[in-house]
Order: C-alpha cells, then structure tokens, then sequence
C-alpha cells in the first residue's frame, strides 16, 4: 500500500502504480549471476533488491539508490550486510561508488528531463553490464545506439507490463 499511496504523492518519481512483480523482479536480477558488485538505480520498496542478492556472491554488494526516504527505510528492513542503501539520485552514484560493473535501473526514464535523462544514461554507458525496465519502447533506439548488444525482453506479469533492456559494450 505504501507504494500506491506514494505514487500519488510523487508520480513522476515512481513511474508505475505498484512495485515490480516477482516476475519482472527476476528478470532484472538474473542478468547481475556473478557479478561482485552491482548499482541498483531506483530501488522502490525493494522486490528487485532482493532477487539481486539471490544472485550476488557472499563477498559481493550492491548499492542502492533511491530518492524517496520512506522507501529506503523499508529497503534498510532487508538484513543482508552485501546490501547499502544511499538516499540519494542516480546521476550523484560517482560520490559513493567507483566499480561500474553492472547498473540495474528501475528509473522511469520518461519522467526525467532531457539533460538528467541523459546524464544517468551516461553513467550507464560506461558500465560493463546494464539492465533497464521500461514500460513502453520509447527508448529503445537511443538505448541501442548506446551499446553493442542490447537484448529485449517483454515480461507480461506485471502491472503495467514491462520491457526489460539487458545491454552490453565489448
């Protein structure tokens, strides 16, 4: 509920009326298998979070930013030491991260401004591994002409249903 209620208050942060389903939650995650360190963007109330752990190694971390302080104290409820939880956006991750392995964004990129889309989607560039959540294909050209590979795939079981971006540079 608090998820809904928080929509309302904040629209344009969420993006989509309820948390990720546990079947885009993995579908998300399943891409981050071994890798040590990971950077969530956009964490919610945390059913993301906690497939990625599923697949995060015993020394590994994940790092996750959300903007929305009720939301990070239910992420800061999940008691796994791998787990840090930043209050805080996406395009500021350079104060508190170095390793760009792998971002798994849930940011509605729809909602930001050009210049701070476009900024976060730099970030993204740089890193080895990047997933991100979409609820329609409006990115997906700029996305593409970001990475060398880029793998789409459609999740049904969500509301709304998703596309999900799994892209590459090599």
């Amino acid at each position: 509920m608090s998820f809904f209620s928080e929509f309302f208050r904040h629209p344009r942060e969420l993006g989509a009326l309820t948390e990720s389903s546990k079947f885009l939650a993995r579908t998300m995650a399943r891409p981050t298998q071994g890798v040590r360190e990971v950077i969530e963007f956009g964490a919610g109330t945390g059913p993301v979070t906690v497939e990625i752990l599923k697949y995060l190694p015993e020394d590994g971390v994940l790092t996750s930013f959300e903007v929305n302080p009720k939301f990070c104290r239910e992420l800061e409820k999940i008691r796994d030491n791998r787990l840090k939880v930043i209050n805080d956006g996406a395009e500021n991750c350079g104060k508190y991260v170095n390793n760009l392995d792998c971002i798994v964004s849930g940011l509605p990129l729809a909602a930001f401004k050009e210049g701070q889309r476009n900024e976060i989607l730099g970030i993204c560039r740089n890193c080895k591994k990047y997933v991100q959540l979409q609820y329609t294909p409006v990115f997906r050209r700029q996305i593409k002409e970001m990475f060398d590979n880029v793998h789409t795939r459609f999740v049904p079981l969500n509301v709304p249903p998703a596309f999900v971006y799994v892209c590459s540079n090599q």
